[in-house]
């Protein structure tokens, strides 16, 4: 190879490695957040300056922060916002705002400034303390960062926004004060109660004596609500002035029609122009809620709906399903039993076993006219998914079918056995076990209706329940193991026929709710 050929082969390879350099170093985009506020890239010099890179929030306090980027930079450039912490938090709740001026992500002209509005809800018992940085790079460039977290996007509106640093000085408030009964501060001629500034909604906020707070308030037609039951904040538009009832106290999710659809009520049809619900009743219907609600016993609840009905000749329940701890259904078989029944097994009870040994059966009714239904057994032993076991005369899963044993000729009260229908199959029940004659009755709680509705006009049916019953002894109060409830209408329930084609039942206002005392 020549001199000249060399020389040429040399520059060829020293213009290549320039190049390839050059293009490396502008495609570089690791950046440095510097004391002083600006970011340094490896190829000259990217600056940017934000307004604040700690936003420090203290607990139980909501906040908004307005963000300032500076481009400090003679060309366009794209920019990302990014947050780090010490330690996530699911406590924390943070993230651009659906309105922000502008994005925590995009373009920025040379010399320009950028405003994102960032909103944090600290529930927790601490400080917070989040740090913000910025990374840049060149127009032309796919930017991806290497260091924080993208800011997440929250779907609050702004007012929604303003509620939760409402509600956030409202717990405040409660733990600097004694409530004795509930207490309503209506908004915004009571600001200065709760140390709000800014506040521009008007509606009132509720606390209750046990520290419940709730909300509700009409701004620019959109009906604002903060339930005592929920820990998030609804936002609705004020069709048929839904606003006007207390959507606030409503255990009920969409009792109101506050959704404007059939949400919580699948087995029913909303209409729209009414804000109510209807289903036909040319056959048996049986809509019920979705949600379990939660109760406590302890507490008295008022229960209310309005409905009527196009078919004369039905019959209707419509009242509260129970369900145990575990959501499983309270039913009539597994709380009833004849009154003064409860003995013991005296021998172990086994599959296969044809009769089964009492300590005492004196009191059972067994006769030639006991219902087949009084024909079992209940044990009282059943224990929950935590390992609690109800006591007796309460709450038991652990029961048998009808008809156990055939009649009168069954039973030796002499010897105090029972000879069973057939070879015992439902596993086994230790000597010592309590049990008593089982019953049945009414299925369900049914404290609004039972029997005939109102018809072609709407009628308000309510009751009030507290407390636990026995044995199924009232619709007034819940059974002993009820922790959560679910609304049902059992409509046409016996299939009866009507002279309309096609009759409908109706529903409106339907509500659960705690009664303040």
């Amino acid at each position: 190879m020549n001199k000249k050929k060399i020389i040429y082969m040399s520059l060829l390879i020293l213009i290549v490695l320039l190049v390839t350099s050059i293009y490396v170093s502008y495609g570089f985009f690791t950046n440095k957040l510097e004391e002083h506020g600006k970011l340094n890239i490896v190829v000259g010099t990217l600056d940017y300056k934000l307004s604040e890179k700690e936003l420090v929030i203290p607990s139980h306090t909501a906040k908004e922060f307005k963000i300032e980027v500076t481009s400090l930079n003679d060309t366009d450039t794209k920019y990302e916002l990014y947050y780090q912490m010490s330690k996530e938090n699911s406590d924390l709740t943070f993230g651009y705002v659906e309105d922000t001026k502008d994005q925590p992500k995009g373009e920025i002209k040379k010399n320009a400034k950028k405003e994102i509005t960032l909103y944090v809800r600290n529930h927790t018992e601490n400080n917070q303390t989040i740090t913000l940085g910025i990374e840049g790079g060149f127009i032309n460039n796919d930017l991806s960062l290497s260091k924080g977290n993208p800011i997440p996007k929250l779907d609050y509106s702004k007012e929604q926004q303003q509620l939760y640093t409402i509600l956030e000085e409202a717990e405040k408030y409660s733990k600097n004060n004694e409530i004795t009964q509930t207490t309503t501060l209506t908004l915004p001629q009571d600001n200065s109660k709760l140390a709000l500034v800014d506040n521009t909604l008007a509606g009132n906020v509720y606390i209750k004596k046990d520290g419940q707070i709730g909300f509700q308030g009409l701004n620019d037609d959109k009906c604002l609500v903060k339930r005592y039951s929920l820990e998030e904040v609804e936002e609705f538009t004020n069709h048929h002035d839904i606003c006007s009832n207390n959507i606030y106290k409503n255990l009920v999710i969409n009792g109101y029609g506050e959704y404007g659809d059939n949400t919580n009520f699948t087995g029913l049809i909303y209409n729209s122009d009414t804000n109510d619900f209807k289903t036909s009743v040319t056959m048996r219907a049986q809509p019920q809620s979705q949600d379990m609600i939660p109760v406590d016993v302890n507490k008295k609840y008022y229960y209310s709906m309005d409905a009527y009905t196009e078919h004369e000749n039905s019959s209707n329940y419509i009242g509260l399903y129970e369900y145990d701890y575990d959501k499983l259904a309270v039913t009539a078989p597994t709380v009833m039993y004849i009154p003064n029944t409860l003995t013991k097994l005296t021998k172990d009870l086994n599959n296969g076993d044809e009769v089964i040994y009492l300590e005492n059966v004196t009191n059972w009714n067994i006769t030639s006219e006991t219902p087949t239904y009084q024909r079992g057994f209940i044990f009282w032993n059943y224990q929950n998914s935590t390992g609690y076991q109800y006591p007796e005369l309460t709450y038991s899963r652990n029961h048998t079918g009808a008809t156990a044993w055939i009649n009168e000729n069954s039973i030796d009260k002499e010897n105090n056995t029972i000879t069973l229908t057939k070879p015992w199959d439902g596993g086994t029940y230790l000597a010592g076990t309590q049990v008593s004659q089982k019953s049945d009755g009414a299925a369900n709680n049914y404290s609004l209706v039972n029997g005939k509705l109102s018809t072609n006009n709407y009628q308000n049916y309510h009751a009030t329940i507290t407390g636990t019953n026995y044995n199924n002894s009232s619709y007034a109060s819940f059974r002993f193991p009820t922790k959560y409830v679910s609304i049902f209408a059992w409509l046409n329930n016996y299939n009866t026929s009507s002279n309309l084609t096609s009759p409908y039942a109706y529903i409106r206002n339907i509500v659960l709710e705690e009664v303040d005392e």
